[in-house]
């Protein structure tokens, strides 16, 4: 897919699978075993539009649709202002 990163310049990459957060109007989709490309020297992480897509589309099953996801998980949020 890449020639070099476009962050550091490296040239070698690594095909794997990797977990990837989508985010839409403050709701969250976290996708496990996504495949990618990675830099092998910065770790970048480089995906095909068509996998993105995938995603995309999942999120609106869930959110639009009504699709029960295979897990929720309830995560705290804080301000960081708010802890000094």
């Amino acid at each position: 897919m890449n020639t070099k990163c476009h962050f550091c310049g490296n040239k070698n990459f690594k095909e794997t699978k990797v977990q990837y957060i989508y985010k839409h109007n403050d709701k969250f989709l976290i996708m496990d075993d996504v495949p990618c490309e990675q830099c092998e020297f910065c770790g970048e992480q480089y995906f095909e539009g068509k996998i993105l897509r995938q995603i995309e589309e999942e999120f609106n099953r869930i959110y639009v649709q009504g699709k029960k996801p295979i897990k929720e998980l309830r995560i705290p949020i804080e301000a960081f202002p708010a802890m000094i």
